[in-house]
């Protein structure tokens, strides 16, 4: 080659360089980003449509006083139930008034119910009637105020104090139940709640917009309500659905097209699907079988990539 003349590139072994690099970086690259995602399998189950709300309970209580100073015995366990004029406790009279001149003093039952030693002074207050009939604010503000108190085995109590409570069972319990502002419940509207892990439907018999919330009537005594005045419980404020089960982020939406990236003998397809309903995390649909794995975590244009093993 004489000096001073340039060697031409060799264009054709630059461009099999650039063309050889380029698939193999997406060769890589693809097989990264197939690496990326993860796949679920859609399952057979419900679709619950459920919150926690915070519930103040009422049943029909009659509060039981001491006749005279003394030790309180219970006649049996917490929570028993007695007939009308059945002697719920015992008491051992006490103090200067009373020295040995008088025996043991029994605690009948005024009305055939649940006897229950413990008292929070809210049974007069916490009412049906109340629910109904006062300021809402005002009467459950003495909720947060209230600390309670308790007539316990064998403790000495003063002439009129609190001995324990009747509770009629065969009445309905009622409770207010704090609401969300975006949350909309109507009078006469059956609502349903979960309780100490039971169903139970109540009937809203009273709208309050402070504190938001409302007033719903069971159609039985709630067991656990009288030990636990104040809890929280479940509303299921939606019917549940049941169907095929997809994690809610591996739905799609391209335009008026919704579906999922499904995973097909090695590689991905894109199914298009109805949604039936769906909450904050799970979407029940229809257009793929049971077991089909699906990708919960997809982007668009993926389909064709390949799937590596399960994540």
């Amino acid at each position: 080659m004489p000096k001073g003349q340039r060697r031409k590139p060799n264009y054709l072994l630059i461009l099999s360089i650039m063309i050889v690099t380029g698939v193999a970086l997406w060769s890589l690259f693809t097989n990264w980003q197939s690496g990326q995602y993860t796949l679920t399998t859609a399952r057979q189950g419900w679709v619950t449509h459920q919150k926690e709300v915070k519930a103040v309970f009422a049943n029909t209580e009659i509060v039981l006083t001491a006749p005279v100073e003394g030790k309180v015995t219970p006649v049996q366990a917490e929570g028993k139930r007695f007939k009308k004029g059945e002697t719920v406790a015992r008491i051992i009279p006490s103090g200067v008034d009373y020295g040995q001149s008088i025996g043991e003093v029994s605690v009948a039952a005024p009305i055939s119910g649940l006897f229950y030693c413990n008292t929070d002074r809210l049974e007069q207050v916490i009412t049906p009637e109340n629910f109904m009939n006062l300021d809402l604010n005002a009467l459950l503000s003495q909720v947060q105020n209230q600390k309670g108190s308790a007539a316990e085995n064998s403790d000495a109590v003063s002439r009129l104090s609190p001995v324990g409570k009747m509770v009629n069972n065969l009445y309905p319990s009622w409770m207010f139940v704090y609401l969300e502002e975006k949350d909309k419940v109507t009078k006469g509207e059956t609502l349903k709640f979960v309780i100490s892990g039971e169903e139970y439907a109540g009937t809203v018999m009273k709208v309050s917009g402070q504190p938001k919330g409302a007033v719903v009537r069971f159609t039985q005594y709630i067991n656990g309500t009288t030990e636990t005045r104040v809890q929280n419980v479940t509303w299921n404020y939606k019917p549940a659905s049941k169907g095929i089960l997809i994690p809610l982020t591996a739905l799609c939406t391209f335009g008026e097209e919704r579906g999922v990236y499904v995973g097909d003998d090695g590689l991905i397809r894109f199914v298009h699907v109805k949604v039936l309903d769906n909450n904050d995390s799970l979407a029940c649909i229809e257009g793929i079988p049971e077991g089909v794995e699906v990708i919960s975590n997809p982007r668009k244009g993926i389909e064709g990539l390949a799937i590596k093993n399960k994540i």
